[in-house]
């Protein structure tokens, strides 16, 4: 019996594929699955030899910080991801026990996440630079705003490609109301609550008005954990190498986004460059000639250069819109407290 349900199953799995096919096309398409559990150990592997020698023992690893910064498994078709803080936190671990490492770049292309998560890997970098004393540098890839640039202003050095976005220094919480849409649909709610301001922000609460969800007392509220965070977030940028002058700090912390080369004019990073320009200023201090570059990865993730794992397609980017998908950063409907560039509105 059981072998027949084993047959059975993957016949299932056949006609899933044929029907995927189906409705692909004539282009080519792919689609994998793993039918059996496979190695998760992150183990090191050389993605460029660059001058390095075979002989060359140094290496410098590179580490992506790729979409959403969220405390949670990413999730797709027939498949679950990683969750990004527990990769990070992985990730700097091995580097921290291998000696060979003697630089980190850190290669950012995230719109930024939770403000929960980004100040947990914030925090676990800070903490990986005061145990090993590597230097980390950040490579700002199409964007690193918000929570990307919150996690950035750990490092020791920050370069950005001149067309990166960048900035984005504050704090977003999203909230909707459903209550007309339910009346109109004769549905109706009630909420029994111990205090009230037990039911803030709830998306079934009646609205103050047509355009105001929120009552005054409840804005007040939320508008207070805010600007707690948002101080926060003008902390950590603070403390980080900048050479922001005092007289443009309102504007530089306004939310706005900036180019990477509009960034380094103000002082928000250290150098306009690329993938080269980190990875040559990681050697110098590390204060090394040559290097392998390595990066930590799991069976079956073949990496070919130092542009390899392309960014998720999390953001995606056109001449009008930055559109960011945030359902997994919203379960069940609820609001969240963001570091997040959501992109321009009309």
């Amino acid at each position: 019996m059981r072998s027949f349900g084993t047959v059975r199953g993957i016949c299932l799995l056949l006609m899933m594929v044929g029907m995927w096919e189906g409705l692909a096309g004539c282009g080519r398409r792919v689609m994998r699955i793993d039918l059996v559990p496979v190695e998760e150990r992150l183990t090191p592997e050389v993605i460029e030899w660059g001058d390095a020698g075979r002989f060359t023992r140094d290496r410098i690893a590179m580490i992506q910080v790729s979409g959403l910064i969220a405390n949670t498994k990413a999730s797709g078709l027939l498949s679950t991801g990683n969750n990004p803080v527990s990769d990070f936190r992985e990730t700097l671990d091995a580097i921290a026990r291998d000696p060979s490492v003697k630089a980190v770049v850190l290669r950012i292309n995230s719109p930024g996440g939770t403000v929960t998560a980004s100040d947990m890997m914030y925090k676990d970098l800070l903490e990986f630079k005061r145990k090993t004393n590597k230097p980390v540098v950040t490579c700002m890839m199409d964007v690193c705003a918000s929570g990307g640039y919150y996690l950035s202003c750990a490092s020791d050095y920050r370069v950005a490609y001149p067309t990166t976005i960048t900035g984005s220094i504050g704090v977003i919480i999203e909230t909707i109301n459903l209550n007309g849409t339910l009346r109109k649909l004769g549905i109706t709610n009630e909420a029994v609550k111990s205090g009230p301001n037990k039911d803030m922000g709830s998306p079934f609460k009646k609205p103050a008005g047509a355009d105001s969800p929120l009552t005054a007392n409840d804005r007040e509220l939320l508008q207070a954990m805010v600007n707690q965070f948002y101080a926060g977030f003008r902390e950590v940028v603070k403390k980080s190498p900048n050479r922001i002058v005092e007289s443009d700090w309102p504007m530089v912390t306004d939310g706005r986004v900036l180019t990477g080369r509009d960034a380094a004019k103000l002082g928000l990073i250290d150098e306009v460059g690329d993938l080269d320009s980190a990875i040559r200023k990681a050697k110098e201090l590390a204060k090394i000639e040559r290097a392998r570059i390595i990066m930590y990865t799991r069976r079956d993730e073949y990496r070919g250069s130092v542009y390899a794992n392309s960014p998720t397609p999390s953001a995606q980017m056109n001449m009008i819109n930055l559109n960011v998908d945030i359902g997994d950063l919203l379960p069940h409907g609820q609001s969240q407290f963001l570091y997040l560039w959501t992109g321009f509105e009309e």
